[in-house]
């Protein structure tokens, strides 16, 4: 039935080796144009050598996005060590593109090992990852946004020193920190005027949806899960879900960043973005009404340096 094919993106066409391809007849009926085991070469791609659609099965949407990831994160390594900050925001765009399209168990899981490159190369090429924050793009996104709290995330972690499992464990659950929205309207989420009150709610439920798909997964951390729940709750009670007071270091941190982040990148028709001074003037006096913690606000200002 044709509800079982989707098309597969042209740009993705010769990453699956795996994964079969389908090119539908005029008739409608879905026949096989290359099975598991080829990848298609990139001459006949360029030449457009091949039929105009081609399709996966749906049950392979994971499995080809396990082979998508696996090329990119090659791809990340090579970006990052040729000192190109641009092509390095470009291929973690097309891999958290690409994986959130089907956040699921099996998909989610991939970005670990995107996680265990970024951490690993930071150290020997740290002004090209500090430099990710500089690399603008058209559209601000979900998904760029998540990107730049993980830069922001791991600026900080590697300014504290810590441990290399929880640089991983902290800029994983970062990256991830918003894969609720992926559940959420999308012309909420784009809105250019003020939300309504039922609108906001919406937005709000992306925690609770992020902590569902997440504990749905295989990861060994709970904060990772967590991080999705808990990082629009705040200190003093405040926040949501739940409005906890006891919340994770971790995510006291990712929620600090998101906030910043947010304040100084999504400019909007009714607030434009703010200076970074600005934005953190403007937390310094939530870190006063008891919302973020202090030590955590001074360090990630002074790693912003």
């Amino acid at each position: 039935m044709a509800q079982e094919y989707i098309p597969a993106r042209k740009s993705l066409l010769n990453f699956y080796k795996d994964v079969p391809l389908y090119y539908c007849t005029k008739d409608k009926k879905f026949v096989l144009y290359k099975s598991s085991g080829i990848t298609l070469f990139d001459m006949r791609i360029d030449e457009g050598l091949y039929p105009d659609k081609l399709y996966i099965k749906h049950d392979d949407k994971i499995r080809g996005i396990q082979e998508v990831q696996k090329v990119f994160n090659q791809q990340l390594k090579k970006d990052i060590r040729s000192d190109n900050p641009e092509k390095v925001k470009e291929t973690l765009l097309n891999i958290m593109e690409e994986t959130l399209s089907e956040p699921k168990s099996g998909s989610l899981e991939g970005m670990s090992e995107t996680m265990n490159i970024i951490v690993s190369e930071y150290t020997e090429h740290y002004d090209v990852m500090k430099h990710l924050l500089d690399v603008t793009t058209k559209d601000y996104t979900t998904v760029l946004h998540s990107i730049n709290v993980m830069s922001l995330v791991l600026g900080y972690a590697f300014y504290v020193n810590y441990s290399l499992p929880q640089k991983k464990i902290l800029g994983l659950s970062a990256l991830l920190h918003d894969v609720g929205k992926t559940n959420t309207n999308t012309e909420i989420l784009t809105s250019p005027k003020r939300l309504t009150e039922e609108e906001f709610k919406e937005i709000q439920r992306h925690t609770i949806e992020g902590y569902t798909i997440l504990s749905n997964c295989t990861f060994k951390d709970k904060k990772i899960k967590f991080t999705a729940l808990d990082h629009h709750e705040r200190l003093d009670g405040s926040g949501y879900p739940y409005g906890k007071k006891k919340i994770s270091e971790t995510v006291q941190i990712i929620g600090l960043i998101d906030c910043y982040e947010a304040l100084t990148n999504d400019d909007r028709p009714y607030r434009s973005a703010m200076a970074p001074l600005n934005a953190l003037e403007l937390i310094k006096k939530d870190v006063e009404a008891g919302k973020f913690d202090r030590n955590i606000f001074e360090n990630f200002a002074y790693s912003l340096l």
